[in-house]
């Protein structure tokens, strides 16, 4: 019998193994893999095969595998949807390795997401919250996500192929948190960026004042009107003014704010001594966000009034010594008049009255009534007669030595009702 054994030492074999043959590879797209086969080799004291792959337009290749089979699946193969090139060399037990086998090109899926969007930021409009950020190379377009919270569940809103998107659809007074992804031409979706976080400004006024009524008294005007139903409602503003125009035209109502009112307040007394003059009001509503229907369009409803006359039918004449202010009273103390001149008080006098006289304007009688009269020096007094709900219209005089009067000196105080 005749035996065999080669000598494979790497110091006596320096003959390489035959290129493999038969090779070919098909690429699956479902596991993303590509799978090589060729035919075996004969060589008696093969090794094995090495397994080579390059990028296209590399000249670097890198050995993902080595394998004693004749089939080999490339499952590192980056699913990038590049093209990679194969060969197949098999090698002995001296570690000598053939030539490759021709390249074997597949083209892969692209499975890989482009980098997530940065810069993100989103500033409030009137019309929304619009969003803006830095582009991406390979992206096709951008979905934009939205939460009520930074950690919160983000949902879909948009899509764009551009660098920005509005959300319209944001609440006014809320805060929101965006993610932006990209797609890319394959569909790949990527990583979501960091999140980003903006609330719309409220730009949206109360519905205007409705049910606006004036109505005429003898201590001014009442008004009334309808609650307002803004949820977000601060304030209300009363405004009153003059008629610009001729009368008998459309005229305008040139308002001057007078008072601030709580949200609750459907109604107001505005004070003032009637004399018959012809005005207007006009009441804005006023939100938390500081929005009102006025604010932005300079109009309103305005309602105009004419005042009730209560001047008295005798004029108060010139030329009085003194000098006379009547004002309301706090609590049940009606009207406080205090004057001054010919020694009232601590005034010094070349000529000091005796006396003073008070009295108040009776519209029944048509007259001024003598409610009091005080002694030498006094310069205060309240009138708790005076009836509230009305203007109380004064004379003051002074008592001379041989019983006559100085002209009066008048004045007038407007009180509220009891509430």
């Amino acid at each position: 019998s005749f035996a065999y054994t080669p000598r494979t030492t790497a110091t006596v074999d320096k003959v390489k193994p035959l290129t493999p043959t038969g090779t070919s590879v098909a690429y699956d797209t479902t596991g993303a893999n590509a799978k090589l086969s060729w035919a075996k080799n004969k060589e008696m004291d093969l090794a094995g095969y090495r397994i080579f792959r390059r990028l296209k337009g590399s000249t670097t290749w890198t050995k993902p595998a080595t394998t004693t089979a004749t089939s080999y699946t490339d499952t590192t193969v980056p699913a990038t949807g590049d093209t990679y090139y194969y060969e197949v060399r098999a090698y002995d037990k001296a570690g000598n390795e053939s030539a490759g086998t021709a390249d074997q090109a597949v083209t892969t899926v692209d499975r890989t997401p482009t980098a997530a969007p940065a810069g993100l930021i989103a500033t409030s409009l009137s019309r929304g919250l619009q969003l803006d950020w830095n582009g991406v190379t390979g992206a096709v377009s951008y979905r934009v996500y939205r939460a009520t919270s930074e950690n919160g569940e983000y949902t879909r809103v948009g899509s764009t192929d551009k660098l920005s998107y509005l959300d319209t659809s944001a609440v006014e007074s809320v805060t929101y948190y965006y993610r932006v992804t990209v797609l890319d031409a394959a569909g790949n979706e990527s990583a979501r960026s960091v999140a980003a976080a903006g609330e719309r400004e409220d730009l949206t006024p109360p519905p205007a004042v409705t049910g606006l009524t004036v109505t005429p008294t003898e201590y001014g005007f009442e008004l009334e009107w309808d609650k307002n139903p803004a949820a977000d409602l601060a304030k209300y503003t009363v405004y009153r003014g003059e008629l610009w125009g001729d009368e008998g035209e459309e005229q305008v109502c040139a308002g001057t704010l007078t008072e601030y009112l709580p949200a609750g307040t459907t109604s107001y007394s505005y004070t003032t001594r009637p004399d018959g003059d012809r005005v207007c009001f006009f009441v804005d509503a006023i939100d938390t966000a500081g929005n009102s229907s006025f604010k932005w369009t300079r109009t309103a409803e305005a309602v105009a009034a004419t005042e009730l006359d209560t001047t008295p039918s005798v004029p108060t004449p010139e030329g009085s010594p003194l000098r006379l202010e009547a004002t309301p009273a706090e609590g049940d103390e009606g009207n406080r008049l205090t004057w001054s001149g010919l020694g009232a008080g601590e005034e010094e006098s070349a000529e000091p009255a005796q006396g003073f006289r008070i009295y108040r304007w009776n519209p029944a009688t048509a007259a001024y009534e003598k409610i009091h009269e005080t002694s030498a020096g006094a310069f205060e007094y309240f009138d708790t007669g005076a009836k509230r709900g009305t203007t109380s219209y004064y004379w003051v005089t002074g008592v001379r030595a041989d019983g006559t009067e100085t002209l009066p000196a008048g004045d007038w105080a407007v009180t509220e009702p009891a509430r």
